[in-house]
């Protein structure tokens, strides 16, 4: 299975490129049955009723069709929307005797038994799961923190990889966004079980990095009553920056390679750029080894100023 671009700006006529179109999903596609061919799998998911839908999925179709040659194509709807009898799957245009007809096939998510999906351990399932639960307690926040915190219980229980955990808590997150207070009650509940059982989840990115300006700024102010005001607040927030960047890194080592990472905390709070600190967390989340990562880091300190401030 082989991931294609899906920008479709460039196959549109002159008139409708004033914006960029996109397909959500473009994929090459090899059958097991022996028989040597090549399939692109189209899958658009759409989350609202628009009457247009059918319409798109046809132009779409198209102009995939169009751009590679003719092949093979599916295209296949995923309809994330709330309403159980909205169910699009034909588009059609009849004009004296010159007809169209384009059918696709359709997921609706509704169709899917929660009691089935919390029973598959597929990663996906649980990205289902909390889509349909988040539709089900919409406008009813207390409902939705109650489902979301069984929802990061189910994921600790399936024993996913580190690198699933990070994204599934990540798009659960995102689809059961709660007011702010609630918000930090799930996260809360998230450190308790890291602290409990050294769950790999890196993902509290804006806790942490909220912690940091929170703490950069009492730093700062301080600063400021004493050596002005505008200088003391801009490095105070500068060093809450860095201290939250070198937290979430290190979660990150520590979950990839365990304890034997904890020794190089100290030469990370040595990095003085923001920027080398970005890096860095990205080498950590991407590194085949420590060792990598340790080379990395010897060179960002390497190549560091010397005239940088160090805390």
């Amino acid at each position: 299975m082989e991931f294609l671009s899906t920008e479709l700006h460039r196959l549109a006529p002159a008139q409708l490129r004033k914006g960029v179109r996109s397909v959500d999903v473009l994929v090459r596609v090899y059958f097991r049955d022996g028989v040597p061919r090549v399939v692109l799998l189209h899958i658009e998911i759409q989350a609202q009723h628009d009457p247009n839908f059918p319409l798109r999925m046809f132009v779409y179709h198209y102009r995939i069709f169009d751009a590679n040659d003719y092949p093979e194509l599916i295209s296949l709807a995923i309809l994330a929307d709330d309403d159980p009898n909205w169910r699009p799957s034909v588009f059609e245009r009849r004009l004296e005797g010159c007809n169209l007809r384009f059918e696709f096939p359709t997921v609706k998510l509704l169709d899917f038994d929660e009691a089935e999906l919390e029973q598959f351990e597929n990663p996906f399932a649980l990205v289902v799961l909390a889509h349909l639960r988040a539709l089900k307690t919409r406008g009813r926040p207390n409902l939705m923190f109650r489902e979301k915190l069984a929802l990061i219980r189910a994921m600790q229980a399936r024993g996913y990889t580190p690198e699933q955990v990070i994204e599934l808590y990540k798009v659960v997150d995102y689809i059961m966004a709660l007011p702010a207070e609630l918000e930090k009650r799930v996260q809360e509940f998230v450190r308790q079980i890291e602290e409990q059982s050294e769950w790999p989840l890196t993902s509290l990115e804006r806790l942490a990095l909220e912690e940091g300006y929170t703490d950069g700024y009492g730093k700062g102010l301080q600063q400021g009553l004493q050596q002005g005001l505008q200088q003391g607040l801009q490095q105070g927030l500068q060093q809450g920056e860095r201290k939250a960047q070198v937290r979430l890194t290190m979660r990150v080592l520590k979950s990839r390679f365990g304890d034997a990472a904890l020794p190089l905390e100290e030469k990370l709070a040595q990095v003085p750029s923001l920027e080398a600190l970005e890096e860095l967390h990205f080498v950590a989340l991407e590194a085949t080894s420590l060792e990598e990562f340790t080379r990395a880091l010897e060179a960002a300190l390497t190549t560091a100023p010397e005239t940088a401030e160090t805390e």
